[in-house]
C-alpha cells in the first residue's frame, strides 16, 4: 500500500499541475461582429499582451501601423502609432511622444481606448498582426462590416475554443 501512495503521489502532482495549467487564465484578442457580437476570431495574445492593427489611410494612403496593449481589466490602450505623414484624423495630441527622427513618424502615448469599434474598410485593408502571424479582417468580416475588438481573460482551455482561422 505504502508503494501504490509514492507512485500515485507523483501522477496527483503532475495530474493537479496539467488541470492548473488548463484553468490558467490567459490573454486572448476576440473580433466580434456589430451589432451581434458573434464571435468572428479568436486568437492568444503574446506574453506582452502587444497586437498590432495596420491599414492604409483611406484619404492619405499613407500605411498605419497602430500597437494596442491591454490593461489589468482587458481595455484596450494604444501605445503607439507610427505612419509614414501626417494625415486627417492622425493623432495629433500635444501631450504625445512624437519621433520623427526614423523612415516613420512615431506616436507613443498610453490612450484609454477600451474596446475598439471599426468599419472594415474597402481602401484600409485591416490586419491584425499578433506575434507572427498576419490576419486581415476580410477573411471573416466583408468590407463595409461594424466590428469590435476586444481583449478577454480566458481559462487557456477556452481559449483555444472557437473561430481562428
Amino acid at each position: 500500500m505504502r508503494n501504490l501512495r509514492l507512485k500515485a503521489g507523483p501522477a496527483l502532482l503532475a495530474g493537479s499541475f496539467l488541470l492548473a495549467g488548463l484553468f490558467w487564465p490567459v490573454a486572448v484578442l476576440e473580433v466580434r461582429s456589430l451589432p451581434s457580437r458573434a464571435l468572428l476570431f479568436r486568437t492568444k495574445l503574446p506574453a506582452s499582451g502587444r497586437f498590432e492593427l495596420r491599414y492604409t489611410h483611406s484619404w492619405d494612403k499613407t500605411p498605419v501601423w497602430e500597437v494596442f496593449a491591454s490593461d489589468a481589466r482587458g481595455d484596450l490602450i494604444l501605445v503607439e502609432e507610427s505612419y509614414l505623414w501626417m494625415g486627417a484624423g492622425l493623432d495629433f495630441q500635444p501631450a504625445a511622444d512624437f519621433d520623427f527622427s526614423g523612415e516613420r513618424v512615431r506616436v507613443r502615448r498610453n490612450r484609454h481606448v477600451g474596446e475598439l469599434r471599426l468599419a472594415v474598410g474597402t481602401v484600409a485593408d485591416h490586419r491584425l498582426v499578433v506575434g507572427s502571424r498576419e490576419v486581415s479582417l476580410v477573411r471573416f468580416a466583408p468590407p463595409g462590416s461594424k466590428v469590435l475588438l476586444k481583449v478577454r481573460r480566458l481559462p487557456r482551455f477556452l481559449s483555444l475554443l472557437g473561430p481562428n482561422p
